[in-house]
């Protein structure tokens, strides 16, 4: 008994050595230079890896200005695109990035879609083809600043949802992702 009350004895003088040591510390920092200096060194490692997270982003560039839409060859050598978590996005849907232009694609018992907006003008910003039972299929320009929503409802497969957000001052949008909606 006598032990274990010496050695948390020890343990705790020890714990307030520790402790009176890093109060001195600040008080030297405080009145020198050097303290300018540390936080720079912190900044610039955490811009770097500040940056290296937006190049992780599975969103490709998107170009200055407008371009036609993609041919079918250039929709077919896109990669799948989707920012929403992979148990959550629909079955037998898919997306894809050419230039500004987003694809979407969902299959199965297709009834029709809601909630549509932002999509600007239909035949210049974007283009539908909706054949109920089997295929929804939009093309869309996507645009800076402008937040994209759409609901493509589907039977047995439940709803599809678009959720695309591209801020001001942004490169590229920082979400496109499509999601399970109700059943």
């Amino acid at each position: 008994m006598k032990t274990t009350t010496l050695s948390l004895s020890i343990l705790v003088l020890a714990l307030l050595a520790c402790k009176e040591e890093k109060k001195e510390e600040p008080a030297p920092t405080a009145t020198a230079a050097a303290p300018a200096a540390t936080p720079t060194e912190t900044a610039a490692p955490a811009a770097t890896a500040e940056e290296e997270k937006k190049d992780e982003s599975p969103i490709p560039d998107i170009p200055d200005g407008r371009s036609k839409p993609p041919t079918v060859a250039e929709w077919k050598a896109a990669t799948n695109i989707n920012t929403q978590e992979v148990n959550s996005q629909p079955d037998k849907c898919f997306m894809r990035i050419v230039r500004e232009w987003l694809k979407v694609n969902c299959e199965g018992d297709v009834q029709g879609f809601t909630g549509m907006e932002n999509f600007g003008n239909e035949m210049a910003d974007y283009f539908q083809s909706v054949k109920p039972g089997k295929v929804a299929d939009f093309v869309v320009r996507l645009r800076k600043g402008k937040t994209l929503k759409l609901r493509i409802q589907r039977g047995k497969e439940g709803e599809a949802v678009l959720f695309v957000n591209w801020p001001v001052g942004e490169a590229k949008p920082t979400i496109v992702a499509l999601g399970r909606g109700a059943k």
